[in-house]
């Protein structure tokens, strides 16, 4: 293939162009924010499943006081009965009477019981809808960090997507003075191996990096100008420079 050196020299201006474009890429798929933002998603689930957790503890809570409230009531009624048929004397029978003072202390003891289970159950109560509250107000706090992220990550987008854009009209335009022909041989390489040319730099092989033989520097040395070489080892295009060594 045949190539003026000028349009040779194009090509390792679309190759630089290509690596920045890559290099930009890889920071937007590699920003720090992306693999805090995944953290942090995790986090965010298990912190809501402790709050919904938390939730239903409260409403257990409750539901167990107004229980004891709801066993309290008819007992402290019947209490406040009896202690009044005593108390207004309605019972001559004395059987009667003994039977219904049994009741009574009974009855004293088991609201006792009761109002002691209605203290724990308040207490808990209490405990449940704080440790809710607490950890609601954690979980606030982390979706502002989160809105915090996400900004800072769509800002980052923001400026690497105009990079890339500006990238992209600037390869256009490099690639508009490469022949045809050159430029199909080099994307074809740039597919197959991630880059398609390469600056031959004293007598090194930029793509690959290794130096090349005697016999071949020879060889590209005696080359037509315009000749478009290859390197022998990673099949890149290699470009001649002033500097190439030869």
């Amino acid at each position: 293939m045949k190539a003026a050196p000028q349009e040779q020299w194009r090509l390792l201006d679309v190759a630089e162009t290509d690596r920045q474009l890559a290099r930009a890429a890889h920071r937007r798929k590699t920003l720090p924010e992306l693999a805090e933002l995944a953290e942090l998603a995790g986090k965010r689930r298990e912190m809501a499943e402790e709050v919904v957790r938390l939730a239903t503890e409260v409403s257990d809570a409750q539901e167990e006081e107004a229980q004891v409230e709801h066993d309290l009531e008819p007992a402290r009624a019947r209490l406040e009965r009896n202690q009044k048929t005593v108390d207004d004397g309605l019972l001559s029978d004395h059987k009667a009477l003994v039977s219904l003072t049994e009741e009574i202390e009974h009855l004293k003891h088991r609201i006792s019981e009761l109002e002691d289970t209605e203290l724990e159950a308040m207490q808990r109560l209490e405990d449940a809808q704080k440790a809710h509250q607490d950890a609601d107000h954690l979980r606030l706090a982390l979706d502002d960090h989160i809105r915090g992220v996400l900004r800072s990550r769509d800002d980052q987008f923001a400026q690497i997507d105009h990079e890339l854009a500006q990238l992209g009209e600037q390869r256009r335009a490099q690639a508009a003075g490469v022949p045809a022909e050159l430029l199909k041989l080099y994307e074809m390489l740039r597919t197959r191996t991630g880059q398609g040319a390469g600056r031959l730099h004293r007598g090194v092989c930029e793509s690959c990096g290794i130096t090349i033989n005697a016999a071949d520097l020879r060889r590209f040395a005696s080359a037509d100008e315009d000749e478009v070489l290859r390197c022998e080892e990673c099949d890149r295009i290699l470009v001649r420079t002033a500097d190439s060594g030869l």
